[in-house]
């Protein structure tokens, strides 16, 4: 349940935005009172939300808030980006964006690089859910049954395309050893994966207006 309101929330903001966007010469004990206080402030608008603050440059500093890749807080996430105020210098991003096609994370010892990596499109059998797409990962070391590898492969994924498109369109995924000729057995590099997407967005649209 919700604290605050989303006015509420953009009152405190406006209230500290000289001090975020100077935040880099804040002394430490400063900064991290600060930014604790915006968790906090954050928590009480809602419970599943989190924010990242980008780099000051000529243009001001970005936020980034995102709801973790959890459905539940999408809608928070929108009401939030929507109802912003005129804030001079800040660019208010909803969900993070898609990176590239090029990227690499760690999580919990794996380090992903998405050139090494390899994808197969599922078919989808259920006609309710043609709007979600089934991926199967090929990758080396694969390991059975490692949350802690499905997560950093996620992650991956979701640095790729974005975390809005990646939660709402991915109704499942699993993870293989990548084969020795992955291109042989149907797979994709993922470096492809963005175009995939796109693809499948236009199919659902597609479909959409037929009906």
């Amino acid at each position: 349940m919700k604290k605050i309101t989303v006015d509420e929330f953009w009152n405190w903001f406006s209230s500290k935005s000289e001090f975020l966007m100077d935040i880099d010469n804040l002394e430490d004990n400063e900064s991290e009172i600060l930014m604790n206080e915006f968790s906090e402030v954050l928590e009480s608008y809602s419970e599943g939300m989190g924010f990242e603050i980008g780099p000051l440059t000529s243009q001001g500093r970005e936020i980034v808030f995102s709801a973790e890749g959890d459905q539940d807080y999408f809608d928070d996430v929108i009401e939030l980006c929507t109802n912003t105020p005129i804030l001079d210098f800040w660019d208010i991003i909803a969900f993070k964006q898609p990176k590239g096609p090029k990227v690499k994370i760690n999580f919990e010892g794996y380090s992903l690089n998405s050139k090494d990596v390899w994808f197969m499109p599922l078919e989808n059998e259920d006609d309710l859910d043609y709007d979600l797409m089934g991926l199967r990962i090929a990758l080396k070391g694969h390991k059975q049954d490692d949350e802690d590898q499905l997560i950093a492969v996620y992650s991956l994924i979701e640095e790729m395309i974005g975390e809005y498109d990646c939660a709402t369109l991915i109704g499942y995924f699993d993870i293989t050893e990548l084969p020795q000729e992955p291109e042989k057995e149907g797979y994709i590099p993922l470096l492809q994966l963005q175009e995939y997407v796109d693809w499948h967005i236009n199919k659902i649209e597609g479909k959409a207006d037929n009906k």
